[in-house]
């Protein structure tokens, strides 16, 4: 109970870090979705480019907020996680992230992904986005603790 406590103490405590966090997860994605590798997103999700008229901003609404409260979450469990092991770098805070990625994020995605017949280059870019995601999140915590 006392971690859950300290976890929401962090929040409160390092809310420009939290903030900064969902801002970095943002950038990251928008980035990996758009003009780095939107092409790529669509077709591996079999997304048509969208005409004129037809794309509306209340299609996003469910995957904006999905995009606030996980960095949000990420960055409580992260910052938290860094000011108990007391980290004395930046490549620390990253390996540890990476390490709490893989079993939580990368493994998901291929047992999903390969369950429901995507091609591991569909698994790759998801995998890579959420990591490149994870990182950028762990980086404005470990900087902003």
């Amino acid at each position: 109970m006392e971690h859950l406590i300290a976890v929401g103490t962090y929040v409160s405590t390092h809310i420009f870090g939290v903030l900064g966090a969902v801002v970095a997860s943002f950038v990251v994605g928008f980035l990996m979705h758009g003009p780095l590798f939107g092409k790529t997103w669509m077709k591996l999700n079999n997304i048509p480019m969208p005409k004129p008229g037809e794309f509306t901003v209340s299609k996003m609404i469910p995957g904006i907020l999905a995009s606030i409260v996980m960095p949000f979450f990420q960055v409580a469990v992260l910052g938290r996680t860094f000011q108990i092991v007391a980290l004395t770098g930046i490549a620390q805070a990253l390996l540890i992230a990476a390490i709490i990625w893989f079993p939580f994020t990368a493994l998901v995605f291929v047992n999903e992904y390969m369950w429901s017949g995507k091609t591991w280059k569909h698994v790759a870019f998801d995998a890579s986005y959420n990591l490149l995601s994870t990182l950028a999140i762990a980086a404005v915590a470990f900087y902003t603790l």
